[in-house]
């Protein structure tokens, strides 16, 4: 009986038309319309210093005394409908959000975070700062992106399960 074959390999090429096929799915489904987050510091003391951006807009995400995330997006970029609040920004509401928010005293899990929104081929679209530490950034018709607001869901599980083993 014969455990082991050396051929040259012939019997096996009717898989290697399926499997270029599969890699090439797969490399053309992950490039994609899809932005990301690039941490920055440079986000993160933007909205620290309460330094309001000239052409951007601003939004956030959750209650106005202390929003979960909130987003300066470039003017040459028109935010696509959603959950997200428009504000009209000034640099004292900023300073209290920044206050009530107080990052320097936060548990390292529940520090926000600052970024730069980027689309696919890199372009900053704007800046993000939340404790949430992904979302989704699409490009849609034209100049339009879409942001998803942030997924909570996650972060109050994780708080449920923490208060559940400190009982």
């Amino acid at each position: 009986m014969k455990l082991c074959s050396f051929t040259n390999g012939r019997e096996h090429d009717f898989l290697r038309p399926f499997i270029l096929i599969i890699l090439f799915l797969l490399v053309s489904c992950s490039a994609g319309s899809y932005g990301r987050l690039q941490w920055s510091d440079e986000a993160l003391d933007t909205f620290e210093s309460a330094n309001i951006l000239e052409n951007h807009t601003y939004y956030f995400f959750g209650p106005e005394a202390e929003p979960i995330a909130i987003i300066a997006v470039d003017n040459q970029y028109v935010l696509a409908q959603s959950l997200w609040k428009k504000i009209d920004l000034t640099p004292l509401i900023l300073s209290q959000w920044m206050e009530r928010i107080d990052n320097q005293h936060r548990f390292l899990k529940g520090k926000y975070r600052g970024a730069m929104m980027v689309d696919p081929q890199g372009n900053r679209l704007g800046l993000w700062y939340s404790y949430v530490d992904w979302t989704v950034i699409r490009q849609g018709e034209e100049n339009e992106v879409i942001i998803f607001t942030p997924d909570t869901s996650r972060m109050d599980r994780s708080n449920r399960d923490r208060d559940r083993r400190t009982r």
